[in-house]
């Protein structure tokens, strides 16, 4: 799966994921040369491309998905990547662990003693439910919910990439939301869910608006299964946001 960005008029930086458990994954540069997709790249990219890997050092970084689980151990308190990782692709790791910070500051200011390990593991818990309906929870699903469209490798989640990047194209709402989430500055759940969802009711519009009148029955199946498709990505990441708080 490959994904590039612009970072100045002459230079391109792409972004492809490399599965741990491929045959060849030890060998990025003939990973890259040989299962890259190169028809996702334009003409006059295929050579500079081939360029690059033969003689640039290529910078990996491994990624992985860690569900915030609580560490009620007393005189142990862990942040950053040992307590919550997502997905790399938004950048949001670093916005996370500082807001973790600020709201440990808060609460640890309410504490007299924090050798007091009852009053600690209090803070605990309600760090946990604060952090649920702010940050950590709109950068997490909102980075796994990008990965899984980008690396779309379903037809359905394919009409779902589509619609995503149109969405985006609209202007106006349909970026500044996304923007203040990204960026963690309107960091509220139900505007994630509010934006993922329209993008995927934007993608039935798209659908219908592509068939004609005989195959509505056709529009209507595959808007369906956009839908249900949305559910599958949405839900389990819902999920484990929310399990593991109730171990309390």
């Amino acid at each position: 799966h490959t994904i590039s960005s612009s970072s100045s008029p002459h230079h391109l930086i792409i972004l492809i994921t490399t599965p741990s458990h491929h045959p060849h994954y030890r060998s990025l540069a003939c990973y890259t040369l040989s299962y890259t997709p190169t028809h996702s790249l334009t003409a006059h990219i295929k050579s500079p491309f081939r360029a690059a890997v033969d003689v640039s050092q290529i910078r990996t970084m491994p990624n992985s998905f860690l569900p915030p689980c609580p560490n009620p151990v007393p005189g142990v308190v862990l942040l950053g990547d040992a307590f919550n990782m997502r997905h790399p692709l938004t950048g949001g790791g670093m916005s996370v662990a500082l807001n973790d910070v600020l709201l440990w500051r808060r609460m640890l200011g309410e504490v007299r003693d924090v050798g007091d390990h009852r009053a600690v593991l209090k803070c605990l818990e309600k760090f946990q439910w604060q952090r649920k309906g702010s940050h950590a929870f709109v950068v997490n699903v909102l980075a796994q919910t990008l990965y899984k469209l980008f690396s779309a490798s379903d037809e359905y989640l394919f009409e779902l990439r589509s619609a995503c990047y149109k969405y985006f194209q609209m202007g106006g709402v349909a970026v500044s939301g996304p923007v203040g989430l990204l960026s963690v500055v309107t960091p509220r759940p139900h505007i994630l869910v509010g934006h993922f969802y329209a993008v995927a009711i934007f993608g039935t519009y798209l659908i219908m608006k592509s068939k004609f009148p005989w195959q509505l029955h056709k529009g209507i199946f595959r808007a369906l299964m956009v839908i249900w498709k949305a559910c599958t990505v949405m839900f389990p990441l819902i999920g484990s946001e929310l399990k593991n708080v109730f171990q309390f």
